[in-house]
């Protein structure tokens, strides 16, 4: 599952639009797509037509509590187009999470709770700053689309913007594959293919070789609520985004493999195997690590867990029905919370017990 957030933090340079479109164009091409609306303005459920003022379920919700599942956030948008929508009280998420652990961490653990193969792609379109929910968005992506419009100030925001992308790739040790896309661009005019040119002498190594182009039916799928493949398949736009996403299907087999799964185990907890959900804690030095919980009745002997190799990772695959379950390690006789789940509640006693959710 390849995920892609799609930001600038300069407004206007259609992130919004390239988010929607592209995701109809991966469907165009028989790929299953989640698209993600992390930004407060909810333009890219608004673009698709979904009035976010009706939806019980919103990203605000999603990343504020623990309980509710990313299944729950889907809508379903055409056979193979799900949504996730945003709304404007999500502008208030980075001031209600300003003390919790993980908080940058959220939506990544909420999208480790799909099954790998439940989605081809998901698209992120990210709100036009740098902050918590674009921070959210880089850690749980693994590419970054970038859209540029035909202006001098989009040249000089974008070498800013890949010189703060490097610092967070360092800080967060989490390295993002970058893509640039020119978006809105009149090849008809000097000064645009002036521009082009040093976009291509400064960026050429991560410039996409597609480019969207000045159009008035974008404009008006948008008005309508649709992506320009609902309005019209055959119209340029639509033939721009289909190259688009062929160009990154292409680029698919040169992307960098990393180990997903222990990365996820490590980062976010427990996870949905097809044996059950796998638990594990990378403690190196211990003898003896067991998980227990409401699923074992909180027995003191719980379900052992095993030292996978010379890495110092625990791990048990235990068989969950779906529910709401909390539970804790026994690490050497000691109980702990998980480290790597940043969804807890506390119990009579005033501990914190890890939430699990399946």
């Amino acid at each position: 599952m390849r995920t892609i957030a799609v930001m600038n933090q300069k407004g206007g340079c259609g992130k919004t639009t390239i988010s929607i479109n592209l995701a109809g164009a991966l469907t165009q091409l028989e790929r299953r797509v989640l698209l993600v609306d992390i930004d407060p303005q909810a333009h890219a459920s608004i673009g698709l037509g979904i009035n976010h003022e009706e939806q019980a379920v919103t990203t605000y919700e999603l990343l504020l509590d623990p309980s509710i599942t990313i299944n729950q956030a889907i809508l379903e948008h055409g056979q193979r187009l799900g949504v996730v929508p945003a709304s404007t009280v999500l502008s208030g998420v980075e001031q209600e999470l300003a003390d919790k652990i993980g908080r940058e961490e959220r939506l990544a653990q909420k999208l480790s709770q799909l099954p790998e193969d439940a989605y081809d792609f998901v698209v992120i379109d990210c709100p036009p700053s740098v902050g918590l929910l674009t921070f959210n968005a880089l850690i749980a992506a693994r590419e970054l689309l970038i859209p540029i419009d035909a202006s001098f100030f989009s040249l000089h925001g974008l070498a800013k913007l890949r010189e703060t992308i490097g610092v967070i790739e360092d800080e967060l040790d989490h390295q993002l594959r970058v893509h640039v896309i020119c978006n809105n661009l009149d090849t008809r005019t000097h000064f645009s293919n002036e521009l082009l040119a040093q976009i291509e002498e400064f960026h050429g190594a991560v410039l996409a070789d597609t480019f969207i182009g000045t159009s008035v039916k974008l404009k008006e799928a948008a008005a309508k609520g649709q992506s320009i493949f609902e309005l019209s398949k055959s119209s340029k736009p639509a033939s721009q985004f289909l190259s688009l996403a062929r160009e990154l299907l292409e680029k698919e087999s040169r992307i960098e493999t990393y180990d997903l799964e222990g990365w996820m185990q490590k980062l976010h907890g427990p996870r949905r195997v097809p044996e059950g959900v796998m638990f594990a804690l990378d403690a190196p030095q211990s003898k003896e690590v067991k998980v227990t919980g409401e699923f074992t009745n909180w027995s003191r002997d719980g379900m052992p867990m095993a030292k996978d190799g010379d890495d110092g990772l625990w791990k048990a695959v235990v068989e969950i029905a779906p529910g709401e379950y909390e539970y804790r390690f026994i690490v050497d006789g000691v109980w702990i919370r998980d480290p790597n789940n940043k969804d807890y509640v506390r119990n009579e006693f005033g501990q914190e017990n890890s939430l699990l959710i399946v």
